[in-house]
């Protein structure tokens, strides 16, 4: 996972992750925790598949004709399809039975239009999505700079501290671990195959964790799903997309790229 300790912060259970917020301004922290706390159950009500009252469960149920829906779901859409073209159809968030299937689902301004038999899933991006948006709301009412981390996905806004916003990148206790500094407005995020509950020792993967920083968590968060799932390949794309990366495979050997910092 991916962790982080500066300055004053709070930690809670949130969809079944960590949820983590870091102000450099301790007078503040009760503020940002509540206003994340909001914004994490607003995200909850609009994106949860699970949920029959969801916003996206109505989406679903509408297919086949265009929707009015929530900014914050439009949003998280529009976001999610936007993870789908940057991987090249891995983070897919129509399930991709079709190749490019997603390029099909409309979003115009509050209006979707999803066609007939697609159903969408945002579980992909939803958290990392919602990092941002919650870093960007905090740093904007409360004047201050700020560090979320919803699990593995982390986003940051606001004046930084001194020295950047110090983040742990580590997945289980005893592998590789190192500590980076990331400037304030950009992402960081962590994939992992690891299922120590179910191993698959017959196919293991190539890479045990794969982390990325980029400018936002979302982007972060789709480039580091989609590297993890790759083998060799992975190496070439991440350098063709020029995104900070680490990578550690299953031998537990790690590989940097593109200027890890």
């Amino acid at each position: 996972m991916t962790t982080a300790a500066d300055k004053a912060a709070q930690s809670w259970s949130m969809w079944g992750v960590r949820a983590t917020v870091v102000v450099a301004e301790p007078d503040v922290l009760d503020s940002a925790w509540n206003m994340v706390r909001g914004h994490l159950a607003a995200a909850d009500v609009a994106t949860n598949i699970t949920r029959e009252d969801s916003e996206i469960a109505a989406l679903n149920r509408s297919a086949g004709t265009t929707t009015r829906v929530s900014v914050l779901l439009a949003e998280q859409v529009s976001r999610a399809l936007e993870a789908a073209e940057l991987t090249g159809g891995a983070l897919d968030p129509t399930g991709g039975a079709r190749p490019n299937q997603w390029r099909s689902v409309e979003v115009r301004g509050h209006d979707i239009t999803l066609p007939a038999g697609l159903t969408l899933d945002l579980s992909a991006t939803a958290r990392s999505v919602t990092a941002d948006r919650c870093a960007t709301a905090v740093a904007e009412l409360l004047d201050c700079g700020v560090l979320v981390s919803l699990g593995g996905d982390v986003a940051t806004a606001g004046p930084e501290p001194s020295t950047g916003w110090q983040i742990k990148v580590e997945d289980l206790p005893g592998d590789p671990s190192c500590q980076v500094s990331i400037p304030s407005g950009a992402g960081l995020a962590t994939a992992s195959t690891l299922r120590p509950l179910h191993p698959d020792p017959d196919e293991p993967p190539r890479w045990r964790t794969v982390s990325v920083v980029a400018g936002s968590a979302h982007a972060a968060a789709a480039v580091s799903r989609a590297a993890v799932r790759g083998g060799e390949a992975t190496l070439a794309w991440l350098g063709e997309l020029g995104m900070p990366a680490r990578l550690v495979d299953r031998d537990l050997s790690v590989t940097r790229l593109c200027g890890w910092p």
